[in-house]
């Protein structure tokens, strides 16, 4: 039998066993005979994958021997030898990743599956150091592209496949632009990209990171406007979940005015100016269909539409963006909204009225009286 098939069958061996005595969890001497094979099996298929050919890819050739040994690198920040068998896997999966979009797919997918199946107060400080070392990883990977960029030293037949990869891989994975670093090398790298290419999606595939590109600077937001309408709208819940993390995020800062910390890996969380997430979710909302918003925002975010009408009726900076977003609202959902509102349609109309007697600005005046088409629409 073939080293690869041993170590499968070991590796289920040790699951049947697990499951086996999985009532028996307090017994020491069981725990530590499953404790020791499973670290054998760590060693042994460390050895097996460091080994392997060059042109035979760790992720998408042995995806089910890697998944299983995503839990040894809990201790990647405690391992500080560079040639350490963790350290020197890392690396090689790294390479590999930079070329190949199955790889980052399979990776991501290992992590999805990690998180689906344990319990998040177990599995959670694995999570987060698989997160930080691919947010270093995507990060240094965009400095040497965003480096010969600068230098004009990039070279499409050499990087045209880097490209690619990091393309796929946050545009698939918008949670990576939660790290400031990552997100700062991206808009340097999507602009440089874009004047040289003119960015297009290609096929059928929807890439939900096109959307988080519209909360960034005003170069980017115009890119992800762009590739946003080659794609179908958004239909469903399903469809914002790789988005709920920023979105979170994001109208929790409207709400609160204030942004998470940094994690615990200490790396920098993504700050955006709050005129940028108000864009951003105008924007978004033109490429929802109702579906997507009442249950992927509204059911999951019910302050949300508090937030609009609260920035509508003080004297806000972001008055004629809290505008913009209810008439958006307005045009999808229609009398639909009332039922979402503590506000009756008489209120909120002597409220916009009353804002024009608050103020001559002629831009909040316009904001207002455009509103009113879409608001009498939504009259039940």
């Amino acid at each position: 039998m073939a080293k690869r098939e041993l170590l499968l069958d070991r590796w289920r061996t040790i699951e049947e066993e697990e499951e086996l005595h999985a009532d028996d969890g307090d017994n020491p001497v069981i725990r530590r005979r499953l404790h020791l094979l499973k670290e054998q099996w760590f060693a042994d298929t460390f050895k097996y994958l460091i080994s392997l050919a060059t042109e035979e890819h760790i992720w998408c050739g042995n995806f089910d021997l890697m998944a299983p040994l995503l839990e040894t690198f809990y201790n990647y920040y405690k391992d500080d030898r560079l040639d350490s068998p963790l350290r020197l896997l890392w690396k090689r999966m790294s390479g590999e990743m930079q070329h190949c979009i199955q790889c980052v797919s399979q990776h991501h997918q290992a992590q999805e599956m990690y998180d689906k199946e344990y319990e998040m107060s177990s599995i959670g400080p694995l999570l987060e150091v698989l997160r930080s070392i691919d947010e270093e990883r995507v990060t240094h990977h965009l400095r040497e592209i965003n480096d010969r960029l600068k230098k004009q030293e990039y070279d499409p037949l050499r990087d045209n496949v880097g490209v690619v990869s990091l393309m796929y891989e946050v545009l698939m994975f918008p949670v990576l632009l939660d790290d400031q670093s990552l997100l700062s090398e991206f808009e340097l790298f999507i602009e440089a990209v874009d004047n040289m290419h003119e960015l297009a999606l290609s096929g059928h595939q929807q890439f939900p990171g096109v959307y988080a590109l519209l909360f960034l600077n005003r170069r980017v937001r115009t890119v992800g406007r762009r590739l946003a309408r080659s794609m179908e709208k958004l239909r469903g819940a399903t469809d914002l979940e790789p988005l709920q993390p920023l979105l979170n995020k994001f109208i929790g800062f409207l709400e609160t005015e204030i942004l998470p910390s940094a994690s615990k890996t200490s790396r920098p969380r993504a700050q955006l100016e709050r005129l940028s997430i108000w864009l951003g979710i105008t924007s978004l909302l033109e490429f929802l269909e109702p579906p997507a918003f009442e249950e992927g925002i509204l059911e999951r975010y019910p302050i949300f539409f508090d937030i609009v009408l609260n920035h509508i009726s003080g004297d806000s900076a972001e008055f004629s963006h809290a505008v913009s977003c209810l008439k958006e609202l307005f045009k999808m959902l229609g009398c639909k909204l009332w039922l979402r509102s503590t506000l009756s349609p008489s209120v909120m109309r002597n409220t916009l009225l009353g804002q024009c007697f608050h103020t001559r600005n002629e831009k909040i005046h316009k904001d207002i009286f455009d509103l009113f088409p879409p608001f009498l629409q939504a009259f039940p």
